[in-house]
This record gives structure tokens, C-alpha cells and sequence, in this order.
């Protein structure tokens, strides 16, 4: 699987969005721009490279720290099988995987004593302007009982929010899908709650030498996407490692 590809210099004009839409909330467009005023300013340009691949912008804030606890968790904490999943709700490629394999593999191997414990690691690459607004949004649910389906919701209607100037009414309305309380899904987000667990997502990913997604980890060991990440071979490769652990 081919990963994502982005523009190689990040030193665009900055557009600062039009007022108006009042009601209670920001809207989901400015977030990441307040993230910044708030002193978690982390976006800086990516180097350019030959080929114009696609690579993460570096978080500098020395106030967040590195967390493999800040990933959110499916199934038994003791499943032989650990798969630690990093992506960006922006990233294309990451709903190809998400909307596919990924929805498979979870349906298949996760919960109800299946041998895989799956973490998604919302990891933020700094080069998609409403990935932030899409975390808290995936998190904000999650308060509610509610991550996963806006998960799933998110890659599978990635195309529309994306390319909007502002999702922030396309976001809500997801939430609504999902019966949410909107007063309190409005309030989580406007509140930035969860910014610095998704920046310490961003701090461990880095540890571990991400810089694109998706990126996978199957007990640890980083998958070659492009020649191991179709459903067959990382669903051999859950069976391998479940029947290893069974075995020792």
C-alpha cells in the first residue's frame, strides 16, 4: 500500500477564515489555529525532499510528553496479538486502509475473545488543515461511549469533510448521526479537551520513528505496507503471532 503524499514545503500563505456563523462553538476550521495561540504551536516546515514525499511536521512544545498510553484501545488488554495503528484522519490512504482492511481485521479478530487488542494512535502529520478538528471530534465522542462509530464515520465520509473550507457543521451532524448530545460534544470540542493527548500521540510516533500514514505495528514490529498490509497478509500474520504466543 502505497502511503500518503503531500506537497513538499509547508510555507504557504496562512488564511485566516471569515467571520460570521456565530452560535456557541468555534468552528472546527480555527481549532488547530488556537492550538497554536495557546503556546502548542508545533507545525513548522517539513524539510523538502527529492521526491516530494510526504513527511510530518515536528511538535516542539516541551510541555507535552511522549504517550503510549494515549492511544485509544480495542479489544482484551491480553490478547497475544497488540496492533497499534497511527493515523491521520485526513490522510486518503489511511481511509483506504481504515474503510477496508482495518474495518475487517477489527470486526474479525477484536473483542469477544478474539487474539487481537487494537490502538489507534490518532497521530496528527501537521500537513491537513482540519486533521486536529477530526481527532477532537473522534475523541470528544468517545466521552460519550461513541469513538469507534465516529471513527468509522469519519474515514468512510473523509472525502466530504476534508475538502470543506469549514467541517464544522458536517462534524456536528456526525454526531448527531451518532445520537450524541450536542451541547456537550459542541462544549468538549470548543474546549479543546483532549488537544494534549493527541499531541502526545503525536510525541510517541515520533519515538518510535513514525512519519507518514498509515503506519502499523504488529507486536511491536513495524509492517511494510507495501508488501504486508493487504487484509490476507495481516490477517496471516495475527495467526502466526497468535499461535507463537499460544505456543510458549
Amino acid at each position: 500500500m502505497a502511503r500518503s503524499k503531500e506537497e513538499t514545503s509547508l510555507n504557504q500563505k496562512k488564511k485566516t477564515p471569515s467571520g460570521g456563523g456565530g452560535g456557541a462553538g468555534r468552528p472546527f476550521y480555527i481549532i488547530l489555529g488556537l492550538v497554536v495561540a495557546a503556546g502548542i504551536a508545533w507545525l513548522i516546515t517539513a524539510a523538502a525532499g527529492d521526491g516530494g514525499e510526504q513527511t510530518a511536521a515536528s511538535p516542539v512544545s516541551l510541555d507535552i510528553q511522549a504517550d503510549p498510553g494515549a492511544g485509544i484501545a480495542q479489544g482484551a488488554e491480553d490478547a497475544p496479538v497488540t496492533i497499534m495503528e497511527f493515523a491521520d484522519y485526513s490522510c486518503p490512504h489511511c481511509g483506504t486502509f481504515a474503510n477496508f482492511t482495518g474495518r475487517l481485521l477489527r470486526q474479525n479478530f477484536v473483542g469477544d475473545g478474539g487474539p487481537v487488542r487494537w490502538v489507534l494512535y490518532d497521530y496528527v502529520l501537521g500537513t491537513f488543515p482540519h486533521s486536529m478538528a477530526a481527532s477532537l471530534a473522534a475523541r470528544c465522542s468517545g466521552d460519550q461511549g461513541q469513538y469507534w462509530p465516529m471513527h468509522d464515520l469519519l474515514f468512510a465520509r473523509q472525502t466530504r469533510w476534508s475538502r470543506e473550507r469549514d467541517p464544522s457543521g458536517t462534524l456536528r451532524d456526525l454526531a448527531d448521526e451518532l445520537g450524541l448530545d450536542r451541547g456537550e460534544f459542541r462544549a468538549c470540542v470548543s474546549e479543546e479537551r483532549h488537544v494534549e493527548r493527541i499531541l502526545a500521540v503525536r510525541k510517541y510516533g515520533d519515538q518510535l520513528g513514525v512519519n507518514s500514514t498509515p503506519t502499523i505495528f504488529l507486536n511491536g514490529r513495524p509492517l511494510n505496507l507495501e508488501t504486508e498490509g493487504s487484509y490476507e497478509a495481516i490477517e496471516q500474520a495475527i495467526r502466526t503471532a497468535a499461535g507463537g504466543a499460544s505456543d510458549s
